[in-house]
């Protein structure tokens, strides 16, 4: 073979790859384009950092029905001392109670914030103060926390599980 048909056989190949190449890199682009952006992803981080802050400001405030409809209705709520409370019924019993015996100064730190289709989660840490309404007497108490949100139907997100860690304060 002399060197102009090695080219030529040469030329074959790279036409045949380029041919072979290009609806590949086409379906490539066209992904892409169609491919969603991190913009909605940042407006839902957005959102679920207000419903965060909008949850802790409904629980200073012992504001009962706003809380509950952060909740799924099969919504589980795992607390620091390993009790499992499920579903609307029982959530609400929790919060009743927790609004009668106590004023709550609630803070929460978030470390991650990250969605996935349609769940998310938001892990951090909280600090908190509990003030008796009977006595006065307060309790500090530390500690971590996940809550998982799963998009609704609706397109809006609900708490379907939500877990404290670390030593609950005495008393409570």
């Amino acid at each position: 073979m002399n060197d102009s048909s090695t080219l030529r056989a040469k030329s074959h190949i790279f036409t045949r790859s380029c041919r072979a190449a290009i609806p590949v890199l086409a379906v490539a682009a066209l992904a892409l384009t169609l491919a969603p952006t991190a913009v909605p992803q940042a407006s839902t981080i957005v959102a679920l950092a207000k419903t965060r802050e909008a949850w802790v400001h409904d629980l200073r405030g012992k504001q009962l029905e706003p809380i509950l409809k952060f909740y799924a209705a099969d919504a589980v709520f795992l607390q620091p001392t390993g009790e499992r409370i499920t579903g609307s019924a029982a959530l609400r019993t929790l919060f009743e109670k927790t609004m009668a015996t106590y004023n709550s100064d609630l803070t929460l730190h978030s470390q991650n914030l990250e969605t996935s289709g349609d769940l998310a989660y938001d892990s951090g840490d909280f600090e908190e103060t509990m003030t008796a309404i009977a006595t006065g007497a307060r309790v500090t108490s530390k500690g971590s926390y996940i809550i998982i949100y799963r998009r609704q139907p609706r397109g809006d997100w609900q708490i379907v599980q939500q877990v404290w860690t670390g030593t609950p304060p005495a008393g409570t």
